[in-house]
């Protein structure tokens, strides 16, 4: 089976980034993304997508995403035109995007990539013709500026990206949080977590709001983010803390609390451990 790299289309290292339409007449072959997440909208037609060991059709408005390392095809294809988004996997992770507290965000672009790799998880988003045509016009203009690279298009092209990521996040909720069982509901808890981890979460509640058993929860929730939800709620407020002592003047009692931590003791314990160097030192040297 063929692996497919980045550096195939863009030899750009520091704008690790590739768009494109995509005609496909003939069957596309099974493959693997080795270094990059693609983003697929199916513009017209349909055909059938196999994803590892299973095939399901896929049809003009459809919207999903793969995961390197997850082995993908197309056949049947009638009158089939996809655009595709290929980028580094790590991009969200790099950056405080207020979109990570979307449960759309997470459903789309986190655990149906990675349910799909592991579980043959064929969900996928659905756009409405409103929805549709606003994608279609995003994608259109940071097209443009790829094929255009002038001075200013990188920037261009990320804040369409950006655009297009709060769009299609916004409508997966839509289209997805009513239907009992879907991804939704697991994204839903991770959106809860974004939002409230600086109070007391209970992983039971977490697993109450997916109708999952707190082991099936915390399974899943592990293949999507790698790690469980307790350290992604630590992590969380990790992240937190840090800002607060780059940017603020408050002690670090009070940005004990203001994180989560209500023990300020346990917090530089745990601070320490993580980056090797106290609160008081990492704000002395910002």
């Amino acid at each position: 089976m063929e692996t497919v790299k980045l550096n195939w289309f863009t030899n750009d290292t520091e704008f690790p980034f590739f768009i494109h339409y995509g005609g496909h007449d003939d069957n596309v072959k099974m493959h693997i993304h080795d270094d990059f997440t693609e983003l697929v909208i199916i513009l017209s037609g349909n055909a059938l997508h196999t994803v590892n060991d299973e095939s399901y059709p896929i049809k003009k408005g459809d919207v999903f995403l793969i995961n390197k390392d997850t082995a993908h095809g197309y056949t049947e294809t009638n009158d089939f035109r996809i655009c595709n988004i290929m980028f580094n996997p790590n991009w969200f992770e790099n950056y405080h995007f207020d979109i990570k507290k979307s449960a759309g965000f997470h459903a789309l672009f986190v655990i149906e990539p990675q349910l799909t790799k592991a579980r043959n998880f064929k969900s996928k988003l659905m756009l409405n013709p409103s929805d549709f045509n606003s994608v279609s016009d995003i994608i259109s203009e940071m097209i443009n500026e790829y094929d255009g690279n002038q001075i200013g298009s990188k920037t261009l092209i990320m804040s369409d990206f950006m655009k297009l990521a709060v769009l299609l996040s916004r409508a997966y909720g839509v289209s997805k949080k009513l239907i009992k069982g879907s991804v939704y509901y697991i994204a839903s808890a991770v959106s809860y977590m974004e939002t409230h981890f600086t109070e007391h979460i209970r992983i039971s509640e977490l697993s109450a709001m997916t109708h999952l058993s707190e082991r099936h929860f915390t399974r899943i929730f592990y293949e999507a983010y790698h790690t469980t939800p307790t350290d992604y709620i630590q992590s969380l407020r990790m992240k937190h803390a840090r800002n607060l002592l780059k940017n603020t003047s408050l002690s670090v009692s009070d940005i004990s609390v203001q994180s989560g931590f209500y023990d300020s003791n346990y917090f530089a314990r745990r601070f320490r451990k993580l980056y090797n160097t106290s609160p008081s030192a990492f704000r002395s040297d910002k």
